[in-house]
């Protein structure tokens, strides 16, 4: 069994967004050095007193640079909203500045402000979300590839990504 934190790296009323921040990473440090196995972080946007944690990938990068041995989730990656080549070579930065520490939890959001303030239909978001998948899913697993979809059109594209040695079995593929 693992324990892990949750954290939408919430605010306190009155609070400033530095000092919302400064409080969510304190608790993060925390978790770690009382042995949490991993942490998991939300993405929220729109939600203004809600929040601060609309940058979960940057939020993933402090906490990779400032722990040794926690997890790091993401919980999870709102694809619908994301650009695929630009979120597969975030994420496979990030697992190689986290020594293989990501894990990766992608969904839609049942939430219509995110799509309002991105000004992506929501009525879209399973579309969006299956083609974003696919492409993520080629970008790792493929040296070159090409994709003709309905939202997002690559022709013979690569992500520079590698593998780091930690990773799993299924995750791993030769350098180019």
């Amino acid at each position: 069994m693992e324990f892990g934190l949750f954290t939408e790296f919430s605010q306190t009323p009155g609070t400033s967004d530095t000092v919302a921040f400064d409080d969510a990473m304190s608790e993060v440090l925390a978790a770690e050095a009382c042995g949490f196995d991993a942490v998991w972080l939300a993405e929220i946007h729109c939600q203004q007193g809600r929040s601060v944690l609309s940058a979960p990938l940057v939020i993933a990068s402090a906490i990779a640079a400032r722990t040794r041995r926690v997890k790091i989730g993401i919980a999870v990656q709102v694809l619908p909203l994301a650009h695929p080549l630009r979120l597969a070579e975030e994420v496979a930065t990030l697992d190689h500045l986290s020594h293989g520490r990501v894990d990766f939890g992608v969904g839609r959001s049942g939430l219509p402000d995110h799509y309002q303030g991105f000004k992506s239909p929501y009525g879209e978001r399973r579309e969006r979300f299956a083609e974003t998948l696919e492409i993520l899913v080629k970008a790792w697993t493929q040296d070159r590839f090409t994709h003709e979809g309905r939202y997002f059109q690559f022709g013979d594209v690569c992500v520079r990504w590698g593998v780091p040695s930690s990773s799993p079995p299924g995750r791993r593929r030769s350098p180019s």
